[in-house]
């Protein structure tokens, strides 16, 4: 793709602010809203304010192609524990964000997971109706072209093509207890399969970009927040060249991804008299999440799948509708089929198991410091005694289904994660649990918001993609009602 060459800073200063100002070298910009991050939150929020004629700035890290340096400005230092688990390869330092390895997985949660305290004893609950959030899961699956389980919860999207493909495999689970059975729901951008959306590569940043309202600064290192009576006045940058950059702006916006948006607050403590924005609750960087997983291996001697199917894939999620289970953390299965040799059908199937937002588990800052002299995130890291209890519970279930599918063959050993980095800005209901209230705004601030996974107060069973972009459009629809300032 002929990339687009974007906006310089003269140019840039023009379109967004009636003056550039230049003192030394440290130049000044300005904006009605600063979006912090180009990965899906960021980018589904820019073209929300965008298309209301809002004014938008979006400052990224990272550029076009992957850049070893840049890169390196977002490592992560081992914890004082930890699993062995390469983080860095889940934050992203490029346009596009984590949309450049996004595997489209996307089912929607159950109101089962929203509510997981009231309905099932564990957790906390969300501070959402299944029903006010469901308009946002639509927009959200129309806006990453991801086609739902079932055609009656998404009309305006063509239908699901693994919906027919596992007829057979329903079938089978059907006759073997389960009930609970869902189509495998997927990004299909370009062909009836899984086809993740790539930002970058498939134009939408372009046309994000292109908007008439939008600009967009990329090499852009966002070093520090500074507050002033509960505002956030100023970014304190670093342009493509290290030299320092400060932007302005009505309203600010993090969507920097689970790691470097804690990162960020964290690191703005030294703006404003050692106190980091959002760590008024010591929840700050705390509530660190992912979904451990595991997959089972096999195959069946007899296709299930329709003639001239190249694959097909179905959610299996009995565990959540089963009060046997109440009290334990929730856990997702999918299996899928694949043909083999002589007839014959490769079986697949994986669990991802919900953790606990334990306090133990979080984003500090480190020891290490990037090449402008910021320190780097620490993430401690480990299974508490629920999330074990979990995965015990999740792990003979998945045998089960294993054994209903077809031969069992591997057994992969648990990995520690699934890149799927959540809950170290957590929202909240009370401003002693979180970080961030139910309309993403750090508490005690005016202008500062946080979009991401890392404002989700529970993992759920569900990879955050589609959930985070929900969020961000209901964000973008709250903040295009706000008066211009």
């Amino acid at each position: 793709m002929k990339r687009r060459e974007f906006i310089r800073d003269v140019a840039l200063s023009l379109s967004l602010s009636p003056v550039a100002l230049l003192s030394g070298c440290q130049r000044k910009l300005s904006a009605e809203f600063v979006i912090v991050g180009s990965g899906p939150a960021g980018i589904a929020l820019a073209d929300s304010l965008a298309q209301a004629g809002r004014q938008v700035l979006v400052l990224e890290g990272g550029a076009a192609e992957p850049d070893r340096a840049l890169q390196d400005m977002h490592a992560v230092e081992a914890g004082k524990w930890g699993l062995a688990y390469n983080f860095g390869w889940a934050t992203q330092r490029l346009l596009g964000g984590t949309t450049n390895l996004w595997q489209s997985h996307s089912p929607r949660p159950l109101e089962q997971e929203l509510h997981a305290a009231s309905l099932r004893g564990v957790g906390k609950d969300w501070p959402f109706s299944m029903d006010s959030l469901t308009p946002w899961l639509q927009s959200a699956e129309q806006w990453l072209h991801v086609r739902p389980s079932e055609p009656a919860m998404n009309p305006a999207l063509p239908v699901n093509p693994f919906i027919a493909s596992s007829e057979g495999l329903r079938k089978l689970l059907t006759g073997a207890g389960y009930q609970h059975l869902e189509a495998g729901a997927y990004g299909m951008v370009h062909h009836e399969g899984m086809d993740a959306l790539r930002l970058l590569e498939d134009g939408e940043i372009d046309r994000v970009a292109g908007l008439n309202t939008v600009a967009l600064k990329d090499r852009t290192t966002v070093r520090r927040i500074r507050m002033s009576g509960g505002r956030a006045v100023a970014l304190e940058c670093a342009d493509r060249e290290g030299k320092p950059l400060e932007v302005e702006a009505g309203t600010v916006i993090l969507c920097g991804g689970g790691v470097q948006t804690p990162r960020l607050l964290w690191n703005s403590a030294s703006s404003n008299g050692g106190a980091a924005p959002g760590n008024h609750s010591d929840w700050l960087g705390a509530g660190f999440m992912e979904h451990p997983g595991q997959q089972i291996y096999g195959r069946r001697e007899k296709a299930l799948l329709p003639q001239g199917a190249t694959e097909t894939h179905l959610h299996v999620r009995d565990m959540l509708h089963d009060p046997a289970y109440d009290g334990i953390r929730g856990t997702l299965f999918h299996v899928g089929l694949k043909p083999g040799p002589q007839g014959s059908e490769f079986t697949m199937v994986e669990v991802l198991f919900e953790q606990e937002a334990s306090r133990q588990n979080r984003i500090l800052p480190g020891q290490k410091t990037d090449a402008l002299g910021d320190p780097l995130p620490r993430v401690d890291y480990r299974l508490t005694a629920e999330d074990r209890r979990t995965i015990k519970v999740g792990s003979d279930l998945q045998r089960q289904l294993a054994e209903a599918v077809g031969s069992v063959d591997k057994q992969t050993a648990l990995r520690p994660g699934s890149h799927h980095l959540m809950g170290a800005t957590r929202l909240s209901l009370d401003p002693r649990d979180g970080v961030v209230d139910a309309n993403l705004k750090v508490w005690g601030t005016e202008n500062l918001y946080v979009a991401g996974s890392s404002v989700l107060p529970s993992g759920m069973t569900v990879p955050p993609t589609l959930i985070l972009t929900a969020l961000s459009q209901r964000l973008g629809a709250l903040l295009s009602k706000q008066k211009k300032q």
